[in-house]
């Protein structure tokens, strides 16, 4: 018997194709991207609503900043409470001048005084010190503070400890304490004042700036950097230098039980080095901060180790937002007349 024979595929079979040409390419099919549907145009009520949403965000952390601020300002004038047998620490840095904060490195009289009287009125402080790091600063400010220190050391012991520098002002207010430390390279003293006046009129006449100055009174305008100082203005301006001088010699001699005279011969100007101010008489121990302490403890009756004890001083929501951005705030502009006439001691 025959076996059953296989039909051959043909082109009506399901089975089969057209037959592929060997010479025709092959192309691979067409993919289409999806087209994107354009974005419709943000209208203006939304951009509006989103504006205000993002000023609403803005206004909120702002609102925030300002309670934080005013919370500390309200608070921060509670001092950190001390344990028994602790020493008010207080730092006194940069220059000493009744307008400023320490925001501006300037210590004023308004802050230093009322640290101390935190420090009094703290029955756990049973010693006072100073941590003096300054070349000096104004008349005035710099007697106020010392005045106030003379004070305190009547209620309390105060010591000084001097770091790089307590000279001219630093160091009237370092003479009214009980104890002065510094370091044997600490520079130290500049008992003397000193007052500088500028002249730029040669300046303005070559900017062809013509300054014109108005005045009642003969020597309103003494001092004025827009002309020279007269002969008569020179010899009065002498004056009170000198007379400053000798009340920076009073107010060291009472502080550091010297004779005026002893101090008057130390009243050049000249500062030195702590080495060479002990041999003077102008300091009392060569050592470091942790000797200061030690210093201010033995003083205060304290046995074993003290706690130091700091203050929070008053802060103003202004000095704070104006350092932020490095501007000194208009309630703390310096008077550039009164400095210039005031002298600095130096």
């Amino acid at each position: 018997m025959d076996a059953p024979t296989a039909p051959s595929p043909t082109s009506d079979s399901p089975l089969s194709g057209p037959s592929p040409d060997a010479t025709a390419p092959l192309t691979a099919p067409t993919v289409r991207a999806p087209e994107t549907p354009s974005r419709k145009p943000m209208s203006r009520g939304s951009k509006w609503a989103l504006g205000l949403g993002a000023a609403l965000v803005v206004l909120g952390l702002l609102s925030c900043v300002f309670f934080v601020v005013v919370a500390l300002s309200e608070e921060g004038m509670a001092p950190i409470p001390g344990y028994g047998d602790s020493v008010a620490l207080i730092y006194i840095d940069g220059v000493i001048a009744g307008t400023g904060s320490i925001y501006d490195g300037v210590s004023s009289p308004a802050y230093i005084l009322d640290q101390l009287d935190q420090a009094l009125a703290d029955e756990s402080v049973e010693a006072i010190l100073l941590r003096i790091d300054s070349p000096g600063g104004t008349v005035a400010a710099s007697q106020e503070i010392s005045l106030a220190v003379r004070r305190a050391a009547e209620e309390k012991p105060v010591v000084a400890s001097i770091g790089d520098i307590g000279a001219s002002g630093a160091y009237m207010v370092a003479s009214q304490c009980d104890e002065i430390v510094a370091s044997p390279g600490s520079s130290v003293g500049s008992i003397g004042v000193i007052m500088e006046i500028p002249n730029v009129a040669g300046l303005l006449d070559k900017l062809g700036v013509e300054f014109t100055v108005l005045t009642e009174g003969e020597y309103k305008d003494a001092g004025s950097p827009f002309r020279s100082v007269t002969a008569t203005e020179s010899a009065m301006l002498q004056e009170q230098l000198a007379l400053v001088r000798e009340q920076f010699i009073a107010d060291v001699a009472e502080g550091r039980g010297m004779p005026e005279a002893e101090v008057a011969e130390l009243a050049t100007g000249w500062v030195w080095l702590g080495s060479e101010a002990i041999e003077l008489g102008l300091i009392d121990t060569l050592g470091n901060f942790d000797d200061a302490i030690d210093a201010a403890a033995d003083l205060g009756g304290i046995e074993g180790e003290p706690y130091l004890v700091t203050y929070e001083s008053e802060l103003r929501i202004e000095d704070l937002l104006w350092s932020m951005i490095g501007l000194t705030s208009r309630s703390q502009a310096l008077d550039v007349d009164a400095l210039r006439r005031s002298g600095l001691p130096r």
